[in-house]
Formats: C-alpha cells, sequence, structure tokens
C-alpha cells in the first residue's frame, strides 16, 4: 500500500470507529476496496506465552541477603495468521467477508474488550452489514484460564 493509500485508509477508519450508533456506509466501502484481502484459513492461532520470573539469592559482604529478580521470559507463537497492514495507531486484517480492525498497542493490555472490531461485509456484493467489537472472555479449567475476544454486535451502517 501507498502512502496515499494509507492516509485515506487511516483517515476512514478513524471516522468508521467514532462515538455513535452507526457508521458511514460509503467509508466502509470505500475500506473494503483500499485494503488488500489476504486469503483466510479454517483455523488460525495466535499466543503469547509468559515463562516464571527467576529470581538469585544470595549474601554479598557489606550489603547483607541480596536477590535478583529477571523478568519473565515471553514468547509469540503464530500459526496460519493472515497478513496485516499498519495504517496510523491501527492493525487491519482483510479476509474475505470482513476486516479486523485493531488499535496497534492493543497487546499490551491485559483486558483486550474495546480494542479492536471487526468489519462484516456480505462478500458477493460487498455491501458492510455491522461492526462488531471486542469482548474479551476467560475460560478457567483447573490451574490454566484461556482468555479469548469474541466479538458482538457495536454498530450498523448508516444512510448513504
Amino acid at each position: 500500500m501507498n502512502v496515499q493509500t494509507r492516509l485515506e485508509a487511516n483517515a476512514i477508519l478513524d471516522r468508521l470507529v467514532a462515538d455513535g450508533s452507526t457508521f458511514p456506509r460509503n467509508d466502509a466501502r470505500r475500506l473494503i476496496d483500499l485494503i488488500p484481502v489476504t486469503p483466510s484459513s479454517r483455523f488460525a492461532f495466535k499466543g503469547i506465552f509468559k515463562g516464571p520470573y527467576s529470581r538469585i539469592r544470595g549474601h554479598s559482604p557489606g550489603l547483607g541477603d541480596i536477590e535478583l529478580k529477571e523478568e519473565a521470559k515471553e514468547k509469540t507463537i503464530t500459526l496460519n495468521v493472515p497478513a496485516s497492514h499498519r495504517i496510523g495507531g491501527y492493525v487491519v486484517t482483510h479476509t474475505p467477508g470482513s476486516i479486523n480492525i485493531e488499535l496497534m498497542w492493543a497487546e499490551t493490555k491485559a483486558d483486550q474488550t474495546g480494542l479492536s472490531c471487526l468489519l462484516v461485509y456480505h462478500g458477493p456484493t460487498m455491501e458492510p452489514e455491522e461492526l462488531r467489537i471486542a469482548a474479551q472472555k476467560s475460560l478457567s479449567l483447573l490451574f490454566l484460564t484461556i482468555n479469548y475476544v469474541s466479538y458482538v454486535p457495536w454498530k450498523k451502517p448508516g444512510p448513504t
């Protein structure tokens, strides 16, 4: 995507996610045309795994007992994740039938609620149907907690 296309897409994204119960239908159509489509797969996974903190304890002459703490190690794993585009403060992924719009720093937040949305459109006609907003939920099994994001209805397209 060239600079002009990115600037236009950024302005459209700002208008789509602005306050209100509707979004501009023509802006949604234009965004669908601007963002390149990436084929989607049936299963995609993106996860961040954090290891435990490591500690070193000891005794230092003149200082006494000391403890050093290292930061937890973090590893990101992705599988069949479609290509994304950085546009302004957003990361945008366009797969057939939907455009995922995420704030660029969203992954740094523990709670993903409200940090991304999904523009859903009818594939054959490219007609926007709705915007859905992220709602984070948790599932706990014994000692393991899985956080996942689902998208709930947010806005409908306004008049043309």
